[in-house]
């Protein structure tokens, strides 16, 4: 800094020490900061978790680790460690007496002012209880360590509720005429669906194609389904002089799905259909 800008700088503080004024001391860094990639998961998805770890002291922090764990816990009955990037070794899980309640990862030692950061990957349990948890990080070396800071809340929804609609178009013509179904599964939540399964049992003299098709039924397989949006699949009936007069009822049940749905009334979705002539069909719900 030139002397003249020393000066002012000097006479600045100055003048700010004459009318009562402090100069604010720049705050030391928290110990331990925590931050995930959603705050909203369900059975199977994967939430990475940052854990910043520093040491505010003058002192050096012997063999360090940076540790997470949550509130009400232990964080290893709801997740389970995929694994993490940052540490000086692997990471594992951690007791609290007997019984592990956390995941943490070896930083080395870390002198005064110094600090290291480890990504925690987590996937939500398959038997993962609903509720929140705090996500929490701490500190833990052979000479010093901290409580549990809080972070962010991690929302563990358990529930997704899966919406079958089965719906017909007739495709007819004296060569191959047939009926063409589409299977409709809507995520209505509160989680996103990981998967689901709908079998649609066909009535006795017909067959079908597509989707995965055997005796006297078709199953087609979703995979994930976001909160408010819809996926399809189709097969098809095909028609012959057998089934002519014959009135046909189809009906496509969610026999499959992920996470748990707490809605049976919306599982079931049905057709009938009536073959007047094989240039005449009319479906219905």
């Amino acid at each position: 800094m030139r002397p003249f800008l020393r000066s002012l700088c000097l006479l600045a503080s100055a003048a700010l020490i004459l009318c009562g004024l402090s100069i604010p001391a720049l705050a030391d860094p928290p110990e331990v900061e925590v931050t995930a990639s959603r705050t909203t998961a369900s059975p199977g998805d994967t939430v990475t978790v940052t854990v910043k770890v520093t040491n505010v002291h003058s002192f050096t922090i012997l063999g360090a680790h940076a540790q997470l764990l949550s509130n009400p816990g232990p964080l290893t009955s709801q997740t389970t460690l995929e694994g993490c990037t940052g540490g000086t070794g692997p990471c594992t899980t951690f007791n609290n007496g007997s019984d592990p309640v956390g995941y943490e990862a070896p930083v080395g030692s870390i002198s005064g002012g110094g600090s290291a950061t480890v990504v925690f990957t987590l996937k939500v349990a398959s038997g993962a209880t609903a509720g929140a948890q705090v996500l929490q990080g701490a500190i833990s070396g052979s000479n010093y360590g901290t409580f549990p800071f809080d972070g962010p809340t991690l929302n563990v929804i358990t529930d997704a509720d899966a919406a079958v609609r089965l719906t017909a178009a007739p495709r007819l013509g004296i060569l191959v005429p047939r009926i063409d179904f589409t299977v409709k599964v809507t995520g209505n939540g509160p989680a996103d669906l990981n998967s689901a399964q709908v079998t649609t049992t066909l009535p006795p003299g017909t067959s079908g194609s597509g989707c995965t098709p055997a005796a006297g039924k078709v199953t087609c397989s979703f995979g994930h389904i976001a909160v408010g949006s819809s996926s399809s699949s189709s097969f098809s009936v095909p028609l012959g002089l057998l089934n002519i007069g014959v009135p046909y009822t189809f009906t496509a049940t969610r026999t499959a799905s992920s996470p748990h749905d707490p809605t049976p009334g919306n599982d079931v979705s049905t057709v009938q259909c009536t073959v007047v002539t094989l240039l005449l069909v009319t479906c219905q719900p």
